[in-house]
């Protein structure tokens, strides 16, 4: 990987980017500047309500109902120090439509330019369609950054953005997809040198599923395989394909789900790293074009055969018929592994009825008190 725009000279990188889009950051994705000016307001609300509540509190339960001068005066103090506040927030808020700073700018520019010369474009998505063990039970995951082959989606790469729980803390697990010329039952590598425990897998697989690999393979990943497909997991695994997984990729967590082969990490990828782009490099140039071999030759001997131009002198000499396998090549059992996608249950209902309450917490429950706080102040009847 040609990794030259990482250690550029900023002078060299923004004139390169001067003829390019200006940024691949997606609308989605909130700077810390948006997050800031959120708060403020947020803040701002609790500090009416506090201030406004305590007033009225006073009034109505102290002052009999009326409000004195004492009151007038608490009260145009919190008035002034609401206005500036206000006059604050919106300056921030305008402050935070600018773009990101020099230095967060240039970060990003290099990413660009590194992917741009190797072939490759800069796509996020908000919702990135992985159907893939580690996208369970986490749901759709967001892909920031993103890349992908440049007039070809066959290769993507990049950070795919969880958001787990009922707190919704975010997850985010770096990953390189690479689409194969046909499809291979499912198989799992569990890495165990990821810092992931062994076999704290991202979602259920049953563990009779393991299989038992030649060498020293075992050493470094955990296989799993449908039960009747463990010859078919040593046809994609071969000898050359195992040594390449253990120099290229030990410290991935790898995925054949139908025609696509998923390599994962349990941490977020750093490709302001210039390692980050040659470990990619090295399992397109290794791993993953031995599994694209192993997977255009393969064939689910389990799927029946259709005759095709059955008749007599169809295709060929009289009595004889082509045959024709049909386009799915994986047997209904090899397709996925036991249990791999356990039902997610009431999680993400929990996680989207938090989420709701926290900002009904956070913006309209102190507004309404606020409102009743200010209005018991000035109501001196």
């Amino acid at each position: 990987m040609d990794a030259r725009w990482l250690t550029a000279p900023r002078a060299r990188v923004a004139e390169a980017m001067a003829t390019q889009r200006r940024t691949a950051r997606p609308a989605w994705v909130p700077t810390w500047r948006q997050v800031l000016v959120h708060v403020t307001w947020s803040l701002m609300l609790w500090y009416c309500f506090i201030v406004f509540m305590v007033i009225g509190i006073r009034v109505d339960g102290y002052g009999d109902n009326r409000t004195g001068p004492d009151d007038y005066r608490d009260l145009a103090i919190a008035l002034v120090v609401l206005g500036v506040w206000i006059a604050g927030g919106v300056l921030l808020q305008r402050w935070s439509k600018r773009p990101p700073s020099p230095r967060a700018r240039l970060a990003e520019w290099r990413e660009i330019l590194t992917a741009q010369a190797n072939g490759f474009e800069p796509q996020p998505l908000a919702s990135a369609t992985l159907p893939a063990l580690i996208a369970q039970p986490a749901g759709r995951p967001s892909a920031y950054p993103r890349f992908i082959a440049r007039g070809d989606d066959r290769i993507e790469f990049g950070n795919l953005v969880f958001r787990t729980g009922l707190q919704g803390k975010p997850v985010t697990r770096g990953y390189l997809a690479v689409t194969l010329p046909a499809a291979l039952p499912h198989l799992y590598l569990d890495s165990l040198a990821n810092g992931r425990s062994p076999g704290d897998l991202p979602s259920s697989v049953d563990a009779q599923q393991r299989l038992s690999l030649e060498g020293d393979f075992d050493r470094h990943f955990a296989a799993y395989a449908p039960t009747t497909y463990g010859a078919d997991a040593l046809y994609a695994l071969t000898p050359d394909v195992m040594a390449a997984l253990i120099d290229d990729a030990s410290t991935f967590d790898v995925e054949i789900i139908d025609d696509r082969v998923i390599f994962s990490t349990p941490t977020a990828a750093d490709y302001a790293d210039p390692a980050a782009w040659q470990r990619i490099e090295g399992i397109l140039d290794g791993v993953a074009l031995r599994l694209a071999r192993r997977a255009a030759a393969y064939r689910d001997e389990r799927v029946p055969v259709s005759r095709t131009g059955a008749g007599p002198g169809a295709g060929g000499s009289s009595g004889s018929a082509p045959y024709a396998r049909p386009a799915r090549l994986i047997g209904p059992d090899g397709r996925r592994l036991l249990n791999a996608y356990r039902s997610r249950g009431p999680w993400p209902v929990l996680a989207r009825t938090g989420w709701i309450l926290a900002l009904i917490l956070l913006y309209a429950v102190p507004a309404i008190f606020a409102f009743a706080g200010f209005m018991s102040v000035i109501d001196d009847k």
